[in-house]
């Protein structure tokens, strides 16, 4: 289903040291002069991410770079997954899609990307976006990993939270260390899942938004990583 071919990367079944969460529940804010994300599923599981205002252009002009990059791949993996895999229930894609992805061999792909494992980067990885987090901008050692089309529904929320935590930082005199310190356990006392749920589009309505993001992608250029690009999109480190 993708418009053309690209080499592929050997994807061997295992996972890395840190802890990985394929992400299915994205809750964007801003606080004390950071972009905050809770990424996880309704079943519990929850990376705690915060990106201090320093960081935030260059995580942003990356990230729009990490879509376009991730979406070559996407629809083909997606099509793969879900016309392989015995799905049972509405619940199965989600579940198929996630046990398929940790078993792509994320680990090599970091170790691969650079020589600083706890920087904050970027990285695609069979038509999915990871973001490879240490503290200050979570908790522990993590991996994100993204559906890219999560990014485009929520750009709107993205974008206001990335000028909420400007405006929040210029009026601080805190530095960015502390202010991701206070951001991280200001989100860490909230309950996960949260409490208000948005609600979901119906199976027609998630179907159409499908079909039209996948016709977008046909009817635009194939993305082409700049020369000399490596996996590492972006890494960044206060």
């Amino acid at each position: 289903m993708s418009k053309r071919k690209k080499p592929g990367r050997q994807a061997r079944a295992g996972f890395t040291s840190r802890r990985t969460v394929v992400v299915d529940m994205l809750e964007i804010g801003a606080v004390h002069g950071s972009l905050t994300m809770r990424a996880g599923r309704d079943d519990g599981q929850l990376v705690r991410i915060v990106l201090p205002a320093p960081v935030l252009p260059s995580f942003m002009e990356n990230l729009a770079h990490a879509r376009l990059d991730a979406e070559e791949e996407y629809w083909r993996v997606i099509h793969h997954i879900t016309t392989s895999t015995p799905v049972n229930g509405p619940g199965g894609v989600p579940q198929a899609i996630e046990k398929w992805l940790l078993a792509q061999n994320w680990g090599s792909v970091l170790a691969a990307a650079d020589d600083a494992p706890d920087s904050l980067a970027l990285i695609t990885h069979v038509g999915h976006i990871g973001l490879r987090l240490a503290p200050p901008y979570a908790a522990g050692r993590a991996l994100a990993i993204f559906d890219p089309l999560q990014f485009q529904r929520l750009e709107r929320n993205l974008l206001h939270a990335c000028r909420t935590a400007h405006e929040q930082a210029v009026n601080s005199t805190t530095h960015p260390l502390e202010t991701a310190a206070l951001a991280l356990r200001h989100i860490s006392s909230q309950p996960w899942p949260p409490r208000a749920q948005p609600t979901l589009p119906s199976q027609e309505e998630a179907a159409a938004y499908m079909r039209g993001r996948y016709e977008a992608f046909q009817r635009r250029s194939p993305y082409i990583r700049a020369d000399g690009n490596t996996l590492d999109l972006f890494s960044e480190s206060l």
